[in-house]
């Protein structure tokens, strides 16, 4: 009677156990499966962020504009594309704010100094029309 009743807890412990362990198992194949799918996606999020970092390092090239247009107006990106235009913009004009700041103190202004505030000018000028092209399309 003890034996038969040690048999069947063993055999109780070895089902649930193998039951738990075919358990775990599934979701780390359903994850890895997940992942694998998901690489396209991440390649084509990569790109896009690639493309457009690079129209905002050369905002007076006419396809800049067109380029944050055209993946800021897709719906799944639109709040990280706007988000990172806003912080774009606010990091470029507390760049012209402090220029302008350092201008008024300043003796003589420069060539120089009246270029870079001239680029902080022409640069939040394009994040601006950036921001307002992807939220009115």
């Amino acid at each position: 009677m003890k034996l038969s009743l040690s048999i069947t807890v063993c055999c109780i412990f070895l089902t649930t156990a193998c039951a738990q362990q075919e358990q775990a198992t599934q979701p780390l194949s359903a994850q890895t499966e997940s992942i694998h799918s998901a690489t396209p996606t991440t390649y084509q999020i990569g790109v896009m962020i690639e493309a457009i970092s690079a129209a905002l390092a050369k905002p007076t090239d006419p396809s800049s504009l067109e380029t944050i247009s055209q993946y800021g107006t897709d719906s799944r990106y639109y709040v990280m594309i706007r988000g990172w235009l806003v912080q774009e913009l606010s990091g470029v004009q507390s760049q012209l704010d402090a220029t302008l700041s350092a201008q008024s103190r300043a003796d003589s202004i420069t060539a120089s100094d009246l270029e870079t505030k001239q680029s902080f000018i022409d640069k939040v000028a394009f994040l601006q029309r950036a921001i307002r092209r992807i939220d009115l399309e």
